[in-house]
Order: structure tokens, then C-alpha cells, then sequence
């Protein structure tokens, strides 16, 4: 079965940044899932998997 996608719109200045703090080979959608986990843990009150 074939994964649902979904298109959205943002700026060119926002596809540099993600871009940026991609790592290589990385999708938009992994480096977008990745961040909002690290802002969700620190909501919480956890540590970043990186900390």
C-alpha cells in the first residue's frame, strides 16, 4: 500500500532553513518530523535525544 501525501506550501526562505539542518538524505518530512519531536520533548519536560 502506497503512503498518503500531502503538499504544502512555504517560502523559499523556509525550504533553505530545513534544508540547512538536514542531514543528508534526509526528507523535508524526516527533518520536519525531527523537530517537532524536539519541540514536543521539551514541552513535556524531557531531554532531546541528542542531550
Amino acid at each position: 500500500m502506497q503512503e498518503e501525501l500531502t503538499s504544502i506550501k512555504i517560502k523559499k526562505e523556509t525550504r533553505d532553513v530545513l534544508k540547512s539542518v538536514g542531514k543528508k538524505g534526509e526528507t523535508y518530512d524526516d527533518i520536519i518530523n525531527r523537530l517537532l519531536d524536539r519541540v514536543l520533548r521539551r514541552k513535556k519536560g524531557k531531554p532531546d535525544a541528542s542531550e
